[in-house]
């Protein structure tokens, strides 16, 4: 799905939860089309090109968004899940909902044999690599929230072409490697597998029951 499409796929499920009175959320998984997006704090230095030759170099489109952190890249392979949801009727903070989208992270990549840990003061989830064991980053998270309703969420990398990842510094992370589930486990992961954890990792984490709604 195109990012334009995604995000007006949040607007109109978002509005839904506005004056919503119940502990109800709308949870979407989906995998974007090539594309960066620019989060609230991305800086100039965090791109190493102008957004016209980024988007030329690597054919993927650049996206200005009202989501924290940095700029990011999404493409197939990418397993993206968005989680909207009313602060106030769950009683969350906005801190506390990140905490809980890593943790959503963490249990659903140990699902598959990986340790995934946080980083101090870095919203995502890290896994050690092999051989050197340094932290590469697997998991981008980002949020925003408007009249009390959260958008965004998180980005799994299950299986993907790290290359345009190169092209800008990630998540403003200067010198943070980013890396993959197929890339630390050495193999291929199914995606429907990874949606399948994730979705009860969603459940575990936030104490709800998941309820299919639109294919």
């Amino acid at each position: 799905m195109r990012y334009a499409d995604g995000l007006e796929l949040q607007r109109v499920h978002g509005a839904e939860l506005e004056e919503q009175s119940l502990p109800e959320a709308k949870l979407i998984f989906l995998q974007h089309t090539p594309v960066f997006t620019l989060g609230r704090k991305t800086e100039e230095n965090h791109l190493l090109c102008s957004e016209h030759d980024l988007s030329v170099r690597t054919g993927a489109e650049v996206v200005k968004t009202d989501r924290g952190g940095s700029v990011t890249y999404h493409g197939p392979g990418q397993l993206t899940a968005y989680l909207l949801l009313n602060l106030q009727t769950w009683k969350l903070g906005i801190h506390e909902h990140l905490d809980r989208l890593e943790a959503v992270a963490i249990r659903t990549i140990k699902e598959f044999g990986l340790s995934g840990f946080r980083v101090p003061k870095m919203t995502g989830v890290w896994v050690n690599s092999a051989p050197a064991g340094e932290a590469e980053k697997v998991c981008a998270i980002g949020v925003s929230a408007r009249r009390w309703v959260t958008y965004h969420g998180l980005s799994l990398n299950v299986d993907l072409d790290l290359a345009p990842f190169h092209e800008v510094v990630p998540c403003g992370l200067k010198g943070r490697g980013v890396t993959t589930m197929a890339d630390a486990l050495g193999r291929s992961v199914d995606m429907s597998a990874v949606e399948e954890k994730l979705a009860a990792a969603f459940a575990q984490v936030y104490g709800a029951t998941i309820e299919p709604g639109m294919p």
